[in-house]
């Protein structure tokens, strides 16, 4: 069996070359991700591997389908870049990967702790040998509702990281997760908006998620709120929350996804300019922690992709179905 991987990275190279010995799967490795420019490169391959930067609209599908593509799998969780309709229309099985939920999970923990103790004004003060306490007085969360924002593996992972903390939990969800109502208090989304002072997004990007957080959302909020998101950009509306966060109606924000990241994430631009005047500004604020969507990036989760990915792949072709198969 082979397969064309494409985005293939320096740090993919030891797992892709454990497991597709111990799975038993002959690999073809291209550095860009999937667009444009190299789809023809799948001809020949009825089974490829991408990345969540891959360009799957219909129609790229359709010309992967053309091309003899049947099944495709993504080193992802998230899939808001595949026309999933296109995928059932042109006959193309897609699967994800859900990798650990611990990576995302224990980075939007962090996230939460540097911005409730103040951490980058700590930080940038020390460096110039300030020491003085005016203005990092930080809060402590065993006083504070952590507002979950999706139950899901990444969700449910980041109430047991902050548990041991002692904050109040609520969450929203569209399918409450039973086993949680021990833990948690599941609300209606604007209650959740209106009572929580630290708000986590992990819900996947949908038309409905689109822009969940905006100026009337956030005028729900509680003043001094802290926004965390670790799941997609595109959650919220960067105008509004840097208008919250001038205003003061948002107390912090911890950003690792951003709005129109995509033209720049996961490469080197020390010597460019990146045209994003909204992340300018928000990497200038003190009390935003903004990344570069580096919140998945573990051994263990990079591990869970390529495995999950190859073992996907070689079901679909096996048996014509995956455990992880989405359409």
């Amino acid at each position: 069996m082979k397969v064309l991987a494409y985005g293939y990275r320096f740090d993919e190279e030891q797992g892709f070359e454990r497991f597709t010995k111990e799975i038993g799967v002959e690999v073809e490795y291209l550095r860009g991700n999937l667009g444009d420019d190299n789809l023809e490169k799948a001809q020949g391959y009825e089974a490829i591997a991408v990345t969540a930067m891959a360009k799957l609209d219909r129609e790229n599908l359709r010309r992967l389908s053309q091309l003899g593509v049947k099944y495709i799998a993504s080193r992802s969780i998230g899939f808001n870049n595949v026309d999933l309709g296109a995928c059932k229309e042109f006959g193309i099985r897609f699967s994800n990967a859900p990798y650990s939920p611990h990576s995302v999970a224990d980075y939007a923990a962090m996230l939460v702790l540097m911005l409730l103790r103040r951490y980058k004004v700590i930080e940038r003060r020390a460096a110039a040998q300030d020491y003085d306490f005016r203005g990092i007085q930080g809060r402590e969360l065993h006083n504070l509702t952590v507002g979950i924002v999706g139950t899901g593996r990444i969700g449910r992972t980041v109430m047991e990281d902050l548990s041991g903390f002692g904050p109040k939990f609520i969450a929203y969800d569209l399918y409450p997760n039973e086993a949680l109502r021990d833990k948690v208090e599941y609300v209606e989304l604007d209650e959740l908006f209106a009572r929580a002072d630290v708000i986590t997004l992990h819900a996947p990007l949908q038309e409905s998620s689109f822009h969940m957080v905006n100026a009337e959302s956030i005028a729900k909020m509680k003043d001094g709120v802290v926004i965390i998101n670790t799941a997609r950009g595109e959650l919220v509306d960067t105008a509004a929350l840097i208008d919250g966060l001038e205003s003061g109606k948002i107390g912090a924000a911890g950003l690792d996804v951003i709005e129109g990241e995509h033209s720049y994430t996961f490469a080197d631009h020390r010597n460019d300019i990146i045209v994003c005047r909204e992340r300018a500004v928000l990497e200038a604020m003190q009390n935003v922690i903004l990344t570069g969507h580096f919140a998945f990036y573990t051994d263990q989760a990079i591990d869970d992709q390529i495995r999950i990915v190859l073992e996907s792949l070689k079901e679909f072709v096996e048996k014509g179905t995956s455990a992880n198969q989405i359409v």
